[in-house]
């Protein structure tokens, strides 16, 4: 069914309110719990789960959004979760358009996939290269715990997101009457 222009706006404002609320709950220090020190990135499952059964275009821009508000927070990187939440949405929208399909468990392979080459990347570009003391072995003491987390986490946040996507897009129970 295709949404109108009122619906429309209604989503992407809705869209980037949870957006929003996600980068709150994950960089204000005390409002999402840390394990053991490792921190969930909440962001990543759900610009991932946000972008499959958007067109391409959009869930880029969505990704966007949700990487400047991450490079909003931090000192070290500006630009980084931009350009990588843009890129991953973008292909990750054409993949599910193209190749895959919508199911839990293509959303859940995504996001994971997904949250460990964010971590080892981060870690290869503003870590290890940077050339950080001790930097070496924060993959497996803080990265890899960070990405179990997340993956963790992002199987209630699929839970949570799946009826309020059905929502948005204004999708109805079709009844099978034969």
């Amino acid at each position: 069914m295709e949404l109108n222009s009122r619906q429309r706006k209604i989503k992407y404002a809705v869209l980037a309110l949870i957006i929003l609320a996600l980068d709150l709950l994950q960089n204000v220090g005390g409002l999402f719990p840390e394990i053991f020190g490792a921190r969930c990135f909440l962001l990543i499952p759900a610009v991932i789960f946000i972008s499959i059964g958007e067109e391409p275009f959009k869930a880029a821009m969505l990704g966007l959004f949700a990487g400047l508000l991450w490079d909003l927070t931090s000192l070290v990187h500006m630009g980084f979760n931009c350009l990588f939440f843009m890129l991953i949405c973008y292909f990750t929208s054409a993949l599910t358009i193209f190749v895959a399909r919508d199911t839990f468990i293509t959303n859940i392979i995504i996001s994971s996939a997904v949250t460990v080459i964010y971590c080892f990347v981060y870690w290869l570009f503003f870590i290890l290269i940077k050339g950080v003391d001790g930097g070496e072995l924060t993959i497996i003491t803080f990265y890899l715990p960070c990405a179990i987390y997340t993956t963790v986490v992002s199987l209630a946040l699929y839970a949570l997101w799946k009826p309020v996507k059905m929502k948005l897009n204004n999708i109805k129970a079709q009844s099978f009457e034969g």
